[in-house]
C-alpha cells in the first residue's frame, strides 16, 4: 500500500500524479499487488511525526479493508 497525496478536496494533483507514476514502475518491478490509499490528514493525525502518520495510514488502511469483506 502506498500513500496517495490527494488534495484536500479529494483531487489529483501534481504530487498525487508524481506518486501514481510512482506506483506504475513500483507494480511493473514487483510482483506483488500495490494499492494506493487516501493518506490526508495523517501528518496532522501523527502530530507531524512521519512515523505516527504511517502508522496511521496503515491503520486507516487496514480498517478500511476489513469493513470491504
Amino acid at each position: 500500500m502506498v500513500g496517495l497525496p490527494l488534495t484536500l478536496r479529494g483531487d489529483v494533483g501534481e504530487q498525487a500524479r508524481e506518486t501514481e507514476a510512482f506506483v506504475e514502475q513500483l507494480r511493473a518491478a514487483i510482483t506483488l499487488r500495490v494499492e494506493t490509499y487516501d493518506e490526508r490528514f495523517t501528518s496532522v493525525l501523527g502530530d507531524g511525526d512521519d512515523a505516527r502518520a504511517a502508522a496511521h495510514l496503515l491503520s486507516s488502511y487496514l480498517e478500511w479493508q476489513s469493513a470491504r469483506r
